[in-house]
Protein backbone atom coordinates (compact mmCIF):
# COMPACT_ATOMS: atom_id res chain seq x y z
CA UNK A 1 0.00 0.00 0.00
CA UNK A 2 2.94 2.42 1.08
CA UNK A 3 4.74 1.76 -2.26
CA UNK A 4 1.02 2.28 -4.13
CA UNK A 5 0.70 5.53 -2.31
CA UNK A 6 4.39 6.50 -3.47
CA UNK A 7 3.72 5.76 -6.65
CA UNK A 8 0.75 7.66 -7.06
CA UNK A 9 2.55 10.66 -5.55
CA UNK A 10 4.92 11.07 -8.17
CA UNK A 11 2.60 10.76 -10.42
CA UNK A 12 0.07 13.48 -9.73
CA UNK A 13 3.53 15.49 -8.98
CA UNK A 14 4.91 14.70 -12.57
CA UNK A 15 1.57 15.92 -13.98
CA UNK A 16 1.48 18.75 -12.08
CA UNK A 17 4.98 19.58 -12.83
CA UNK A 18 4.43 19.53 -17.06
CA UNK A 19 0.97 21.70 -16.39
CA UNK A 20 3.34 24.16 -14.98
CA UNK A 21 5.58 23.86 -17.55
CA UNK A 22 2.62 24.48 -20.34
CA UNK A 23 1.59 27.23 -18.45
CA UNK A 24 4.53 28.80 -18.65
CA UNK A 25 4.72 28.44 -22.19
CA UNK A 26 1.63 30.09 -22.78
CA UNK A 27 2.51 32.68 -20.91
CA UNK A 28 5.76 33.13 -23.01
CA UNK A 29 4.23 33.18 -26.38
CA UNK A 30 1.51 35.82 -25.09
CA UNK A 31 4.81 38.28 -23.80
CA UNK A 32 6.05 37.08 -27.09
CA UNK A 33 3.32 38.83 -29.04
CA UNK A 34 2.89 41.70 -26.73
CA UNK A 35 6.45 42.91 -27.45
CA UNK A 36 5.59 43.54 -30.69
CA UNK A 37 3.52 46.26 -29.15
CA UNK A 38 6.82 47.51 -27.40
CA UNK A 39 9.30 50.85 -27.86
CA UNK A 40 12.36 50.86 -29.68
CA UNK A 41 14.24 51.44 -26.50
CA UNK A 42 13.87 51.64 -22.80
CA UNK A 43 16.71 53.76 -22.12
CA UNK A 44 15.74 56.30 -19.62
CA UNK A 45 18.58 58.13 -18.37
CA UNK A 46 22.66 58.56 -20.09
CA UNK A 47 25.55 59.57 -18.60
CA UNK A 48 29.17 59.70 -20.37
CA UNK A 49 32.36 57.81 -18.07
CA UNK A 50 35.64 59.30 -17.67
CA UNK A 51 36.94 56.32 -19.81
CA UNK A 52 37.31 57.17 -24.05
CA UNK A 53 35.74 54.86 -25.96
CA UNK A 54 38.28 56.04 -28.59
CA UNK A 55 40.46 53.65 -29.65
CA UNK A 56 39.01 50.72 -27.86
CA UNK A 57 39.28 47.32 -29.00
CA UNK A 58 37.96 45.45 -25.95
CA UNK A 59 34.50 46.50 -25.00
CA UNK A 60 32.31 44.76 -22.49
CA UNK A 61 28.37 45.48 -21.63
CA UNK A 62 27.86 44.83 -18.09
CA UNK A 63 23.89 44.59 -16.66
CA UNK A 64 23.14 45.44 -13.37
CA UNK A 65 19.53 45.43 -11.64
CA UNK A 66 19.08 46.17 -7.52
CA UNK A 67 15.73 47.20 -7.05
CA UNK A 68 17.48 50.00 -4.82
CA UNK A 69 19.45 51.37 -7.54
CA UNK A 70 22.85 50.12 -5.29
CA UNK A 71 26.17 49.35 -7.22
CA UNK A 72 27.04 46.81 -4.18
CA UNK A 73 30.95 46.28 -3.65
CA UNK A 74 31.12 43.38 -5.12
CA UNK A 75 30.02 44.34 -8.58
CA UNK A 76 32.53 46.96 -8.18
CA UNK A 77 35.09 44.48 -7.63
CA UNK A 78 33.67 42.79 -11.15
CA UNK A 79 33.88 46.01 -12.53
CA UNK A 80 37.63 47.19 -11.40
CA UNK A 81 38.81 43.72 -12.42
CA UNK A 82 37.23 44.29 -15.73
CA UNK A 83 38.81 47.84 -16.32
CA UNK A 84 42.80 46.96 -15.24
CA UNK A 85 41.90 44.03 -17.84
CA UNK A 86 41.40 46.56 -20.78
CA UNK A 87 37.97 46.61 -20.93
CA UNK A 88 35.65 49.63 -21.54
CA UNK A 89 32.59 48.93 -20.23
CA UNK A 90 29.48 50.15 -21.02
CA UNK A 91 27.20 49.69 -17.87
CA UNK A 92 23.57 49.41 -18.39
CA UNK A 93 21.42 49.50 -14.81
CA UNK A 94 17.52 48.13 -15.80
CA UNK A 95 16.90 49.16 -11.55
CA UNK A 96 14.28 51.79 -11.15
CA UNK A 97 16.45 54.71 -9.91
CA UNK A 98 20.46 55.33 -9.76
CA UNK A 99 21.98 57.72 -6.99
CA UNK A 100 24.18 60.71 -7.68
CA UNK A 101 26.54 58.80 -6.02
CA UNK A 102 26.86 55.23 -7.51
CA UNK A 103 26.64 57.29 -10.69
CA UNK A 104 29.74 59.24 -10.00
CA UNK A 105 31.67 55.96 -9.09
CA UNK A 106 30.47 54.37 -12.02
CA UNK A 107 31.66 57.35 -14.30
CA UNK A 108 35.58 56.79 -13.03
CA UNK A 109 35.36 53.05 -14.01
CA UNK A 110 33.24 53.20 -17.26
CA UNK A 111 32.85 54.75 -20.37
CA UNK A 112 29.22 54.89 -20.56
CA UNK A 113 26.31 54.97 -17.85
CA UNK A 114 22.91 53.85 -19.17
CA UNK A 115 19.92 53.38 -17.15
CA UNK A 116 16.74 51.77 -18.46
CA UNK A 117 13.28 50.66 -17.80
CA UNK A 118 13.28 46.45 -16.42
CA UNK A 119 12.08 45.50 -19.89
CA UNK A 120 13.55 42.22 -21.33
CA UNK A 121 15.68 41.10 -18.76
CA UNK A 122 19.58 40.94 -19.18
CA UNK A 123 18.93 40.12 -22.96
CA UNK A 124 16.86 43.67 -23.75
CA UNK A 125 19.72 44.97 -21.42
CA UNK A 126 22.54 43.63 -23.96
CA UNK A 127 20.81 44.52 -26.82
CA UNK A 128 20.79 48.50 -25.98
CA UNK A 129 24.16 47.95 -24.27
CA UNK A 130 25.62 46.85 -28.19
CA UNK A 131 23.67 49.40 -30.03
CA UNK A 132 25.29 51.94 -28.15
CA UNK A 133 28.83 50.89 -28.88
CA UNK A 134 30.29 53.47 -31.57
CA UNK A 135 32.21 51.17 -33.97
CA UNK A 136 31.44 47.64 -33.41
CA UNK A 137 33.57 46.63 -36.27
CA UNK A 138 36.49 48.25 -34.75
CA UNK A 139 36.54 45.74 -31.82
CA UNK A 140 38.78 42.98 -31.21
CA UNK A 141 36.26 41.14 -27.90
CA UNK A 142 32.94 42.31 -26.87
CA UNK A 143 32.20 40.72 -23.36
CA UNK A 144 28.46 40.51 -22.14
CA UNK A 145 28.40 39.98 -18.47
CA UNK A 146 25.97 41.13 -15.45
CA UNK A 147 25.89 40.55 -11.94
CA UNK A 148 24.27 37.61 -11.47
CA UNK A 149 27.45 36.23 -9.77
CA UNK A 150 29.97 36.94 -7.21
CA UNK A 151 33.24 37.06 -8.26
CA UNK A 152 35.87 36.86 -10.19
CA UNK A 153 36.95 34.73 -7.72
CA UNK A 154 40.38 34.40 -9.87
CA UNK A 155 41.21 37.80 -11.88
CA UNK A 156 39.51 37.61 -15.05
CA UNK A 157 43.09 38.22 -16.76
CA UNK A 158 43.05 34.17 -16.02
CA UNK A 159 39.89 33.57 -16.97
CA UNK A 160 40.08 35.26 -21.01
CA UNK A 161 43.60 33.66 -21.15
CA UNK A 162 41.51 30.77 -21.52
CA UNK A 163 39.10 32.12 -24.38
CA UNK A 164 41.81 32.48 -27.01
CA UNK A 165 40.69 33.36 -30.41
CA UNK A 166 42.24 30.73 -31.86
CA UNK A 167 40.06 28.09 -30.05
CA UNK A 168 36.79 29.34 -30.35
CA UNK A 169 34.82 32.65 -32.01
CA UNK A 170 32.39 32.81 -28.69
CA UNK A 171 33.21 31.42 -25.09
CA UNK A 172 30.98 30.97 -22.54
CA UNK A 173 32.33 30.58 -18.98
CA UNK A 174 29.97 27.61 -18.58
CA UNK A 175 27.95 25.70 -21.01
CA UNK A 176 24.54 24.18 -20.53
CA UNK A 177 22.53 21.10 -22.11
CA UNK A 178 19.04 21.78 -20.80
CA UNK A 179 16.63 22.51 -23.94
CA UNK A 180 19.65 21.87 -26.36
CA UNK A 181 23.48 22.83 -25.56
CA UNK A 182 24.24 26.50 -25.06
CA UNK A 183 26.44 28.92 -23.75
CA UNK A 184 25.03 30.24 -20.49
CA UNK A 185 24.96 34.13 -21.20
CA UNK A 186 26.18 36.02 -17.73
CA UNK A 187 29.55 35.69 -19.27
CA UNK A 188 29.71 35.41 -23.17
CA UNK A 189 33.19 36.55 -25.30
CA UNK A 190 32.44 37.10 -29.23
CA UNK A 191 36.17 37.51 -30.89
CA UNK A 192 35.73 39.35 -34.36
CA UNK A 193 34.90 36.61 -36.50
CA UNK A 194 31.92 36.44 -34.48
CA UNK A 195 31.34 40.24 -34.11
CA UNK A 196 31.57 40.35 -38.17
CA UNK A 197 28.91 37.92 -38.78
CA UNK A 198 25.96 38.94 -40.60
CA UNK A 199 24.23 35.81 -37.58
CA UNK A 200 25.70 38.29 -34.54
CA UNK A 201 24.19 41.79 -35.91
CA UNK A 202 20.51 39.55 -37.50
CA UNK A 203 20.02 38.22 -33.71
CA UNK A 204 20.25 41.69 -32.04
CA UNK A 205 18.14 43.14 -34.46
CA UNK A 206 15.72 40.51 -34.47
CA UNK A 207 15.77 40.47 -30.71
CA UNK A 208 12.58 41.55 -28.94
CA UNK A 209 11.52 43.02 -25.22
CA UNK A 210 9.97 40.23 -24.31
CA UNK A 211 8.89 40.13 -20.47
CA UNK A 212 9.19 36.52 -20.05
CA UNK A 213 12.25 34.24 -18.48
CA UNK A 214 10.58 31.39 -19.88
CA UNK A 215 11.12 32.67 -23.36
CA UNK A 216 14.31 34.93 -22.24
CA UNK A 217 16.03 31.34 -22.14
CA UNK A 218 14.38 28.97 -24.39
CA UNK A 219 14.60 31.38 -27.19
CA UNK A 220 17.64 33.89 -26.73
CA UNK A 221 20.00 32.29 -24.48
CA UNK A 222 19.69 29.00 -25.90
CA UNK A 223 19.41 30.81 -29.26
CA UNK A 224 22.42 32.92 -29.55
CA UNK A 225 24.23 29.49 -28.98
CA UNK A 226 22.27 28.29 -31.83
CA UNK A 227 22.50 30.78 -34.09
CA UNK A 228 26.02 31.26 -33.57
CA UNK A 229 26.77 27.71 -34.27
CA UNK A 230 24.13 27.57 -37.55
CA UNK A 231 26.46 30.52 -38.98
CA UNK A 232 29.51 28.69 -38.64
CA UNK A 233 30.91 29.79 -35.77
CA UNK A 234 33.14 27.90 -32.95
CA UNK A 235 30.78 28.07 -29.32
CA UNK A 236 32.77 26.82 -26.62
CA UNK A 237 32.80 26.80 -22.85
CA UNK A 238 35.98 27.60 -21.03
CA UNK A 239 34.48 25.22 -17.98
CA UNK A 240 32.53 22.63 -19.58
CA UNK A 241 29.90 20.74 -17.88
CA UNK A 242 30.80 17.33 -19.35
CA UNK A 243 34.01 18.00 -17.46
CA UNK A 244 32.39 18.17 -14.09
CA UNK A 245 30.08 15.53 -14.55
CA UNK A 246 32.86 13.21 -15.91
CA UNK A 247 34.67 14.04 -12.74
CA UNK A 248 31.44 13.00 -10.80
CA UNK A 249 31.58 9.77 -12.77
CA UNK A 250 34.89 8.66 -12.07
CA UNK A 251 35.20 9.57 -8.33
CA UNK A 252 32.31 7.35 -7.91
CA UNK A 253 33.04 4.09 -10.23
CA UNK A 254 37.20 4.26 -9.96
CA UNK A 255 37.92 5.69 -6.83
CA UNK A 256 34.94 4.35 -4.90
CA UNK A 257 34.09 7.43 -3.19
CA UNK A 258 31.13 6.31 -1.47
CA UNK A 259 32.41 3.50 0.21
CA UNK A 260 35.16 6.26 2.11
CA UNK A 261 32.52 6.97 5.15
CA UNK A 262 31.61 10.04 4.23
CA UNK A 263 28.44 11.97 5.71
CA UNK A 264 25.10 10.96 5.03
CA UNK A 265 23.52 13.80 3.73
CA UNK A 266 26.88 14.15 1.10
CA UNK A 267 26.29 10.46 0.16
CA UNK A 268 22.99 10.57 -0.74
CA UNK A 269 23.34 13.98 -2.57
CA UNK A 270 26.53 12.89 -4.34
CA UNK A 271 24.09 8.86 -5.73
CA UNK A 272 20.95 11.38 -6.83
CA UNK A 273 23.73 13.40 -9.23
CA UNK A 274 24.86 10.06 -10.13
CA UNK A 275 22.03 8.52 -11.01
CA UNK A 276 20.81 11.35 -12.97
CA UNK A 277 24.12 12.19 -14.98
CA UNK A 278 23.52 8.48 -15.99
CA UNK A 279 20.37 8.89 -16.91
CA UNK A 280 21.86 11.48 -19.18
CA UNK A 281 19.90 14.27 -17.77
CA UNK A 282 21.32 17.30 -17.68
CA UNK A 283 22.00 19.50 -15.02
CA UNK A 284 23.43 23.11 -13.91
CA UNK A 285 26.76 22.80 -13.77
CA UNK A 286 27.01 25.86 -11.48
CA UNK A 287 24.44 24.67 -9.14
CA UNK A 288 25.57 21.04 -8.48
CA UNK A 289 29.30 21.04 -9.22
CA UNK A 290 30.04 24.39 -7.75
CA UNK A 291 32.62 23.17 -4.72
CA UNK A 292 34.24 21.53 -7.50
CA UNK A 293 34.17 24.25 -10.62
CA UNK A 294 35.65 26.57 -7.62
CA UNK A 295 38.02 24.02 -6.01
CA UNK A 296 39.69 21.73 -8.62
CA UNK A 297 38.67 23.89 -11.96
CA UNK A 298 39.56 27.13 -10.88
CA UNK A 299 35.65 28.39 -11.99
CA UNK A 300 35.92 31.94 -11.30
CA UNK A 301 31.88 32.48 -9.85
CA UNK A 302 29.77 32.00 -7.44
CA UNK A 303 26.15 32.20 -8.88
CA UNK A 304 24.08 34.78 -6.47
CA UNK A 305 20.49 32.70 -7.07
CA UNK A 306 22.74 29.46 -5.67
CA UNK A 307 23.07 31.21 -2.33
CA UNK A 308 20.40 33.40 -2.25
CA UNK A 309 17.58 30.98 -3.26
CA UNK A 310 19.16 27.29 -3.85
CA UNK A 311 16.06 26.61 -6.10
CA UNK A 312 17.81 22.92 -6.71
CA UNK A 313 18.10 22.48 -3.07
CA UNK A 314 21.59 21.84 -3.36
CA UNK A 315 22.92 20.46 0.50
CA UNK A 316 26.16 22.04 2.31
CA UNK A 317 26.17 25.01 1.02
CA UNK A 318 27.14 26.41 4.37
CA UNK A 319 30.43 25.26 3.27
CA UNK A 320 30.39 28.31 0.29
CA UNK A 321 32.80 30.49 2.19
CA UNK A 322 35.13 27.76 3.61
CA UNK A 323 35.52 26.41 -0.04
CA UNK A 324 35.74 30.40 -1.87
CA UNK A 325 38.22 30.90 0.84
CA UNK A 326 40.98 27.90 0.45
CA UNK A 327 40.47 28.14 -2.86
CA UNK A 328 40.70 31.52 -4.08
CA UNK A 329 42.45 35.26 -2.84
CA UNK A 330 38.66 36.70 -2.86
CA UNK A 331 37.42 38.95 -0.42
CA UNK A 332 34.04 36.75 0.79
CA UNK A 333 33.24 39.64 2.98
CA UNK A 334 31.44 41.21 -0.29
CA UNK A 335 29.54 38.14 -0.66
CA UNK A 336 28.80 38.47 2.82
CA UNK A 337 28.01 41.60 3.06
CA UNK A 338 25.00 41.76 0.20
CA UNK A 339 23.64 38.24 1.51
CA UNK A 340 22.97 40.55 4.55
CA UNK A 341 21.39 42.60 2.78
CA UNK A 342 19.28 40.47 0.74
CA UNK A 343 18.16 37.54 2.15
CA UNK A 344 15.02 37.06 3.91
CA UNK A 345 14.00 34.12 5.62
CA UNK A 346 17.19 32.55 4.73
CA UNK A 347 20.90 32.03 5.62
CA UNK A 348 23.90 30.44 4.46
Amino acid sequence: MVEFLTLIVQRLRAVFMWLLKQNRLLFAYIAHALSFLRKESYVRERWDGKVPFADARRVAVFVHYDRKGVVHDFARHYLRQLADSGFAIIFVSNAPTLGASEVAWLQRHCALILRRANIGYDFGAYKEGIAAIPDLAALDTLLLANDSVYGPLHHIAGVLERMEPETADVWGASDCWEFSFHLQSYFLVFHKPALQSPAFAGFWNKLRYVQSKTWIIMKYEVGLTRAMRQAGLRCRAAFPYRDAAAALIEAVVERDILSEGIDPVRKNFIQQVFRTINAGRPLNSTHFFWDYMIAQMDFPFLKRELLQKNPARIPLLTYWERVVKQSTDYDTDLILRHLELSLKNRSV
